[in-house]
């Protein structure tokens, strides 16, 4: 089964809407004069005052405080150049049309792939002046991007999300000129805080640090929202779901093209799995039955080299399958395309491409132990691995299982990868996890193979195989697993 991190974090979107309201038109006069090379940096607030619902004893408080962009975009990379090296990060500025300026900034500033590290502080005051709560929080500015005026470019060119998994190689993070995000609540649920019925005074500050980097005026580094806090009137704390079904839009036709049975390497992606991460043991206990353990895991396997991955399935004859093709691009154009597999029509409503990923589980020899039974595959993109490639989509036109999937009667899917994204499975079901119950305890390794019957054209095949050490230990009802770093990276036990 595959959650993508966007989909997980979208479950919580209106646990903060009863405080947070749409930024006000009259921004559209507040763009200051661009004075620095890089943007104008300033916070800016949906509302002065606002009420903000109890919950037992606590708080989801969002005070709807935006870091904006005006004069020009701000724009930064973080990347690695391998998994033994630090993550570096880059202030991208564009003065004037035709002229980049590329300035390292310290590693500090950094939060992981979470986004800036230490970006503001909020502080909660009660009616007597008296300080309550104060957080300091970092930023994601991909994170539910906003327009601050009518004005503002219509699209952004960002990514609408900053973590990954953690083999992730390169991100890029910014806001569109005119464009704003907020630091605390990032559009979901805000920050939990355990505050009576009452007044108070909420101030956003834009840290010391980051005002120096940024070249941020004092007066625009500083916001206050005054809170009323009420008792709630429902029983769906702290999250309220909107349970209605996704509407899929219809994908464009393609273009007839030619059978390419040699397609060139310019028009050809590159598929390769990430190291397995999430790593966890399931110990299930039954009444009158005996224990069972399961080693659960995920599975990236991301497309690099020249263009996108797209498969294709077409009804045959009103076949229950489709047949697979894999179609190739060449300056955002459909050139070709060639046989590839099969795609079957799975349980939980989506068509599954058949030969995309193989997972097995090795022991300390590097023998196979277990191979899961998870054989099909949505192939959509969940993660951003390396957006830094030359080529690479920022924007995907879906992420996820909002892309087209197919429905049971559906006469034709596209499934794709743009360049840089992975997609991910989480293997947490019985059969598709590994049934570590009966296994000696020891050293194992996760391997995940991608285009495991190399049915897929790829520019290289010598990528498509990575491992991951565990080691079991524990006893029956109680199995454990450590998972050590992998060149200093996700130590998970």
């Amino acid at each position: 089964m595959k959650f993508s991190k966007s989909q997980l974090r979208w479950a919580a979107a209106t646990a903060g809407l009863a405080m947070v309201a749409a930024l006000p038109t009259g921004l559209a006069t507040a763009q200051p004069e661009q004075q620095n090379p890089g943007p104008t940096i300033k916070l800016i607030v949906a509302q002065k005052n606002i009420k903000a619902p109890q919950f037992g004893k606590f708080v989801f408080l969002d005070p709807g405080v935006y870091v904006a962009a005006f004069g020009s975009k701000l724009e930064f990379q973080v990347q690695r150049a391998g998994y033994s090296k630090p993550l570096t990060i880059t202030e991208i500025t564009h003065p004037r049309a035709g002229e980049t300026i590329m300035r390292r900034l310290p590693s500090w500033v950094i939060n992981g792939w979470n986004g800036l590290a230490r970006f503001v502080r909020m502080t909660v005051q009660d009616s007597h002046g008296k300080v309550v709560a104060s957080r300091i929080s970092g930023f994601c500015p991909n994170g539910n991007p906003q327009k601050t005026n009518p004005n503002s470019p219509a699209t952004s060119p960002f990514p609408q999300v900053c973590s990954s998994d953690p083999f992730e190689l390169g991100m890029v993070l910014g806001l569109q000129r005119g464009w704003a995000a907020d630091p605390i609540g990032g559009g979901f649920s805000g920050v939990n805080l355990k505050l009576k019925l009452g007044n108070y005074k909420v101030t956003v500050n834009i840290l010391r640090g980051w005002r120096k980097i940024l070249g941020v005026k004092l007066a625009d580094a500083k916001a206050v929202v005054h809170v009323r806090v009420v008792k709630g009137s429902n029983n769906c704390f702290p999250f309220c779901f909107n349970r209605r079904a996704k509407h899929i839009k219809a994908l464009p036709e393609l273009p007839a093209v030619p059978i390419m049975k040699s397609p060139p390497k310019a028009d050809l992606p590159d598929l390769s799995p990430l190291p397995s991460w999430g790593i966890d043991v399931s110990n299930f206990k039954i009444k009158h039955h005996p224990a069972v353990a399961y080693l659960d895991f995920g599975a990236t396997v991301w497309s690099g080299g020249n263009a996108r991955l797209d498969v294709e399935g077409f009804r045959n004859n009103g076949s229950a399958a489709m047949q697979a093709y894999q179609y190739f691009w060449h300056n955002g154009r459909a050139v070709g395309r060639t046989r590839v597999g099969t795609m079957g029509f799975s349980q939980y409503n989506s068509w599954h491409f058949q030969q995309f990923a193989q997972y097995r589980l090795l022991n300390s020899s590097k023998s196979l132990v277990f191979r899961s039974q998870k054989v099909g595959f949505c192939i959509a993109p969940t993660d951003p691995v390396n957006l830094v490639l030359p080529r690479a989509t920022w924007v995907p036109s879906f992420t996820g299982l909002q892309g087209a999937c197919g429905s049971p009667s559906a006469l034709w899917v596209q499934e794709m990868l743009p360049l840089g994204w992975g997609d991910t499975y989480f293997q947490f079901i019985p059969n598709q996890s590994f049934n570590i119950t009966h296994l000696k305890n020891g050293t194992y390794y996760i391997e995940i193979i991608a285009n495991p019957e190399h049915l897929l054209h790829e520019t290289n095949t010598h990528n498509d195989i990575s491992l991951r050490r565990v080691i079991i230990g524990g006893k029956a009802g109680h199995r454990t697993v450590r998972v050590p770093a992998l060149n200093g990276i996700d130590p998970e036990r």
